[in-house]
């Protein structure tokens, strides 16, 4: 990654408005929200009254061989100072919990307690997991979890108790693998849905698997993972990033993202294939390592950094408490929707069917109900209004736009997916704006399996 990476600096629906986009300076006036490198603590609750909750899934430490531009434990020694840069990223993304996704090596090698990442002034929680104390007050919780041929997240114990033997299940992906992690408290992902094929995927569901990434960041600048398992040019994005890199832009570094982000297709159908069998969580992975690119963007921070990988999107969590418990308990059902942040934080977002929220399920007859999101008052803006597009889907394909309450009379697998054509960031973007303002999926809730 880090090679590639490097040889990239050397190449290179209906619309809705959003709701109240003028201010006290006059009529329609636009909105002007400062730009910021940090985020907002969530403030805001479900129709159900969870609590939304913003958090990482798939992230990793320097417990994992090639993290810490390759060297995440010099001398048998773990370096603080990368950890002390991932501890900064949660912390200043006012993340709520981060599922940690470290490779067996060096996972597999460690002392359960070294897994919780506790530091002077956290909490270890039950013993499974670690509240990380932020200099603002603000608390983080961070669950262990491996990430291999399966990735299982928010593990309360290991799966064995030699090093040998947790090595062995860590790299295996059958039935005993599955069992062995989900004895240990984990609910089992699968990272890079892209690369696996969906009879692979169906028999893993079989043996417990809980669901898949909708989206991982690694696959979409990887130029083979893009060719060979993606369907799109290997390096299609290089003239809208390549500004970004050489420093030949005043436009906000954060939003280089939008130079490479686009729909995983391949992914999300695959997504889809497995909840018309079963409930089926997607999640989107932002596979940090601070491994790839050390060099500085305008802003003095590298490339890679945690802080700036963990801003352009979020899980965002319903959950009924805050407790290690709880927070697991919402993504093993689906109780999330994945929120691109670089273009926008949401607010008043749900979807519900009856009674059920995101990831839940029903009987034929009742009413599918779509709330849109407008843009929080705390997102940066520097321009005029968004447009916003809403599609439901119904089985992986279009079934109806806009918002409001759709009858559902077929048995089927229903989503939303929201889209954003982001020209509050045209300030923010400079002379990139002509380019990257367009059309991008913001959110994406997770499924209802109606009638199934």
């Amino acid at each position: 990654m880090r090679v590639l990476l490097l040889l990239l600096v050397g190449c290179a629906g209906d619309r809705l408005d959003t709701a109240d986009t003028t201010d006290s300076t006059g009529p329609g006036s636009p909105v002007v929200v400062p730009w910021t490198a940090s985020r907002t603590p969530l403030a805001e609750a479900s129709p159900a009254g969870r609590a939304w909750r913003r958090g990482i899934v798939h992230l990793h430490s320097h417990y994992s061989h090639d993290a810490c531009d390759g060297d995440p434990m010099p001398g048998g020694v773990p370096d603080e100072d990368c950890l002390a840069d991932l501890r900064r990223g949660l912390c200043t993304n006012a993340m709520d919990f981060a599922m940690i996704t470290d490779h067996p090596a060096h996972a597999a090698e460690q002392e359960w307690e070294d897994l919780l990442l506790s530091r002077e002034g956290d909490e270890v929680v039950g013993g499974i997991a670690n509240r990380v104390a932020c200099p603002d007050g603000h608390h983080v919780l961070t669950m262990p979890g491996i990430e291999d041929e399966l990735m299982p997240v928010g593990l309360d114990r290991p799966v064995a108790d030699t090093f040998e033997e947790r090595d062995r299940l860590y790299n295996a992906s059958g039935a005993e693998t599955l069992a062995a992690e989900i004895a240990a408290g984990a609910t089992v992902l699968q990272a890079h849905t892209e690369q696996q094929d969906i009879s692979v995927l169906l028999e893993r569901q079989a043996n417990g698997l809980a669901g898949v990434e909708l989206f991982n960041l690694h696959a979409m600048v990887d130029p083979s993972i893009r060719e060979d398992y993606l369907g799109l040019e290997s390096f299609a994005y290089l003239d809208a990033i390549g500004p970004f890199l050489t420093g030949e832009t005043d436009a906000e570094p954060d939003l280089a993202f939008l130079g490479f982000y686009q729909e995983q297709g391949v992914s999300i159908e695959r997504w889809d294939a497995l909840a018309r069998v079963g409930p089926t969580v997607g999640t989107a992975g932002t596979d940090a390592h601070e491994n790839a690119l050390p060099n500085l963007l305008s802003d003095g921070e590298r490339v890679d950094s945690y802080r700036r990988m963990m801003s352009w999107f979020s899980n965002i969590a319903l959950v009924d408490g805050d407790t290690p418990e709880q927070v697991q308990a919402a993504i093993a059902a689906g109780h999330l929707f994945v929120a691109f942040e670089a273009l926008g934080t949401p607010t008043g977002f749900s979807v519900t069917y009856g009674a059920e929220e995101m990831g839940g399920s029903g009987a034929l007859g009742g009413t599918l109900d779509v709330t849109c999101p407008t843009l929080a008052p705390t997102t940066p803006q520097d321009g005029p209004a968004p447009e916003v597009s809403v599609t439901v889907f119904k089985d992986g394909a279009a079934w109806q736009t806009d918002c409001g309450s759709f009858a559902v009379t077929e048995p089927g697998v229903y989503r939303v997916r929201v889209d954003i054509v982001p020209h509050h960031l045209v300030g923010f973007l400079d002379d990139q704006a002509d380019a990257l303002v367009r059309e991008y999926p913001w959110l994406y809730s997770n499924s209802f399996r109606i009638g199934l």
